[in-house]
């Protein structure tokens, strides 16, 4: 389950790594740490964030989506399993509030003004239905989770402020080529010759014999280090390959584009958005082990997903990440 998009701005990448945390915090490990004399959040302030995000799946997939089945988890349904997830995820926010305390990391007066410009943006669009259904809450009730969200993300962007997550292109290279595959070497050392000669149709003699219908593929550079992808970026566009045997099999590729700018430049963002996900993981993981935070409030265990199906704002998380930035 995935809350939040991976980003196009650092609030993002880390709103998405903060759900990432949930999934593994504490679950199966040996507890060391102490657990924090912290409040939890109110029932509306809570319901504002499950609310949302109930009305999001809900929208895309229907309310029966709160029956089906999930297997090896301590709930049968993804109803419950939801709940507990959010529950999770909010606990990881206060958790990043703790240590942002501890660091001394606020939303500054230009920080609360933008969160109360969304928060009214948020509370105006509610519907009665949705009022209901996320607990009554009022204006500051928004204000206060939106900005315990911000605090969270603004500590979870101080934890890899000092990472090195640079990629370069050379390491995230995405080139295309095309290939024949044959079982037969002879067969192979005869297409070899047919498809150097001046003016040859590669992708015809690929067609017309190669065993794997699939003629042109996508290979990113470190994804394998095996012998058809060390001949493959040792071409140069245009250029063709002698023959590669590998598993029994004979290839012969053709590199039709020999740095695909785009692909490579999505690549390289993704490889940077995992590093610096993996270490906030680390730094964050650390200190939640040692500081833990338990919800008990008795609202967490009388939550309703199918309560006030009229309910559909869904945007409490769109509307920070459209207007909020560091």
């Amino acid at each position: 389950m995935t809350f939040k998009r991976l980003f196009k701005k650092t609030v993002l990448v880390l709103s998405c790594v903060l759900m990432a945390c949930s999934f593994i915090s504490c679950k199966g490990i040996e507890i060391t740490g102490k657990t924090e004399d912290v409040d939890g959040y109110t029932e509306a302030q809570a319901m504002i964030v499950i609310g949302s995000e109930r009305n999001r799946y809900q929208n895309q997939l229907g309310a029966e989506i709160w029956d089906l089945p999930v297997e090896n988890q301590q709930e049968s349904t993804y109803g419950p399993y939801f709940v507990a997830k959010m529950k999770e995820f909010l606990q990881d926010i206060k958790t990043l509030n703790l240590l942002a305390t501890e660091k001394g990391i606020i939303a500054t007066s230009t920080d609360m003004e933008k969160i109360r410009t969304v928060a009214h943006d948020f509370y105006d669009g509610l519907s009665a239905e949705d009022m209901a259904f996320m607990g009554d809450c009022t204006l500051e009730d928004v204000i206060s989770i939106y900005t315990e969200y911000f605090v969270a993300c603004k500590t979870a962007e101080y934890l890899i402020s000092d990472v090195d997550s640079e990629v370069s292109d050379a390491d995230a290279k995405i080139i295309r080529v095309q290939e024949i595959v044959v079982s037969d070497e002879l067969l192979a050392e005869q297409l070899l010759q047919q498809v150097n000669v001046s003016g040859a149709n590669f992708s015809y003699y690929a067609r017309q014999n190669s065993e794997d219908p699939n003629i042109e593929n996508t290979l990113a550079k470190s994804e394998k280090e095996d012998a058809i992808y060390q001949a493959a970026f040792a071409l140069e566009e245009g250029q063709i390959s002698d023959i590669i045997e590998q598993d029994g099999k004979y290839y012969i590729l053709k590199c039709i584009d020999a740095y695909d700018e785009a692909a490579t430049l999505e690549r390289k963002k993704k490889l940077e958005e995992t590093i610096r996900s993996n270490a906030l993981l680390k730094q964050y993981t650390a200190y939640a082990d040692e500081h833990i935070v338990r919800f008990r409030e008795p609202f967490w265990k009388e939550i309703d997903l199918t309560a006030h199906p009229e309910s559909d704002a869904d945007n409490f998380f769109s509307l920070f990440d459209e207007n909020i930035t560091f």
